[in-house]
């Protein structure tokens, strides 16, 4: 299997959860469809298979219930004229960028200087970067001035979300908290004034492209950005110089945590959106002006009715939820908000697992209610014989063996496994104790079989120790979804599975007794 690859141009526009390794997508692809065909992703998410069906000549249809999703998918398809961006962006840039700056001005010892980067501790602004007009980069300690810079901005705001989140103690989310508490005042009036001129833009391609650049600025511009400190060999453990976290996967905001310039944050979001977009003029530059009119279909909407003809589907590949592991529209709306689009969310359709309150009934009995009526639909649209991926990754035996009698269900029949590696570099993966490092791909094909037998659970704890003692003393380096693999390659095909948790037992048992031996 081919390794995975950085992300970089189209794909690191904006962040997204649970990309997929977009090579090995293509690869799929091209082992199940010919130029021409329609393939089908209805949980699209950012458009990774969408994109690399369209490289590839094929037609694509992309479903999401998440807005932000749509909007990430048609931007990475779609060809804008670059000088023209650029011109819309140096007209934002000319009438914003002195505005949002003098929101961090401040004179210090008696010279002009523009702050850059403030770090906070316990609402304290401990550390502030700035540069002077000479251009020297100066670090000195926070005061009451720049506690009221941030906190009552000389400039009131325009608009800006105040949609109330899902409290939810997994993503950090406390009761009665806002999307606009995740930032400052100060940067709360940088963000509304750049949103502001984008909502003017006539141009609907020029306009969507700056709105994922706003959106994708926001985490950086926000109170959600840890602080790193390193510690060096030399000085007895002395912190060194402070570094720029990120924003991890939650709303969580760090007791000690950058506030970054709105404006800086603002120019190196676009810096990386319009390398994307020069890479995507490079792959349509020879296409027809209407090229993704002619093969492209999104659909906000959900997979439980896929708007779609019957048998019109020539391959699919899919990487729904899994269960809990990532809670994309909860985790996505500090950006949906801020483009209004949170009021479009059908939020009791999600197919998730989620312990958010007041989303009622959001368990394992909805998740596995939709995930069935959404396996209907995809039996439905896909043409007799032809394939079905799924991208799957899960440690719950009941959920494993649920999924997989969904589909038999619905008259698929396995004929492949193989095991999909994440990325090192690309969008961090949640790594939850119900979670592998790596996904299964399993590809079913549609033979419209009704009376295919259930998989079941097969329980010989002394045959499952022989076989993987067998596979690492074969292959000892063999990491556990090798293993896995392996083992499920065969009996999936045979109609059975081996216990998730016993695989991981054994596999854990047999390398630390090898480990202890060398």
């Amino acid at each position: 299997m081919a390794n995975t690859e950085t992300y970089k141009g189209i794909y690191a526009m904006h962040k997204y959860w649970g990309k997929k390794p977009f090579n090995e997508i293509s690869r799929f692809i091209g082992q199940y469809t010919n130029v021409g065909d329609t393939v089908l992703d209805s949980f699209c998410g950012s458009g990774v298979t969408l994109i690399e069906a369209l490289k590839m000549n094929r037609k694509c249809i992309g479903i999401d219930i998440n807005p932000i999703a749509i909007k990430l998918s048609k931007v990475s398809m779609t060809h804008v004229d670059i000088t023209k961006l650029n011109d819309v962006f140096t007209g934002i840039k000319n009438k914003l960028k002195t505005q949002i700056n003098s929101l961090y001005e401040v004179n210090w010892d008696g010279e002009k200087t523009l702050v850059t980067h403030t770090i906070w501790r316990n609402n304290k602004p401990i550390e502030v970067w700035y540069t002077t007009e000479k251009s020297r980069k100066m670090i000195r300690k926070g005061t009451e001035n720049d506690v009221k810079m941030s906190t009552i901005p000389l400039i009131e705001p325009k608009w800006y979300p105040k949609t109330t989140m899902y409290e939810n103690s997994r993503l950090n989310v406390t009761h009665g908290q806002s999307v606009s508490d995740l930032f400052t005042p100060r940067a709360l009036v940088g963000l509304s004034l750049i949103r502001e001129e984008i909502k003017k833009i006539s141009d609907d391609k020029i306009r969507d492209v700056l709105e994922l650049t706003l959106t994708g600025t926001l985490s950086q511009a926000s109170n959600l950005v840890f602080v790193i400190r390193r510690r060096k060999k030399n000085n007895e453990g002395k912190p060194s110089r402070a570094e720029v976290g990120s924003w991890v996967i939650g709303y969580w905001v760090p007791e000690e945590h950058f506030e970054i310039n709105v404006w800086n944050c603002f120019e190196n979001r676009y810096k990386r959106i319009l390398k994307g977009e020069k890479e995507i003029t490079s792959m349509f530059s020879q296409k027809p002006v209407d090229y993704f009119e002619d093969n492209v279909s999104l659909y906000n909407t959900s997979a439980t009715s896929i708007p779609v003809a019957d048998d019109s589907i020539d391959y699919v590949f899919i990487d729904p939820p899994h269960a809990n592991r990532v809670l994309y529209v909860e985790q996505s709306l500090m950006w949906n908000s801020w483009l209004n689009l949170d009021g479009e969310i059908q939020w009791n359709k999600e197919i998730i697992v989620t312990e958010a309150k007041k989303r009622k009934n959001k368990n394992i009995d909805d998740y596995n209610y939709l995930l069935d009526l959404s396996f209907a639909e995809l039996r439905r649209v896909l043409k007799h014989d032809k394939h079905l991926s799924m991208a799957f990754n899960c440690l719950d035996d009941g959920t494993w063996i649920k999924i997989l009698n969904l589909f038999t269900k619905h008259g698929f029949t396995i004929t492949d496994i193989t095991p999909l590696e994440y990325s090192a570099t690309s969008v961090v993966q949640d790594n939850r104790k119900n979670a592998l490092k790596t996904d299964f791909v399993l590809t079913f094909q549609n033979t419209e079989l009704t009376n295919i037998a259930e998989i079941t659970f097969k329980d010989s704890f002394t045959a499952l120790n022989n076989i993987i003692s067998d596979l690492l003393s074969r292959h000892p380096r063999y990491e556990l979804y090798n293993v896995m693999n392996e083992i499920f390659g065969k009996t999936l095909r045979d109609g059975y599975i081996y216990k998730v948790s016993d695989i991981i037992k054994i596999y854990n048992e047999i390398t630390k007794q090898r480990r202890s031996v060398d």
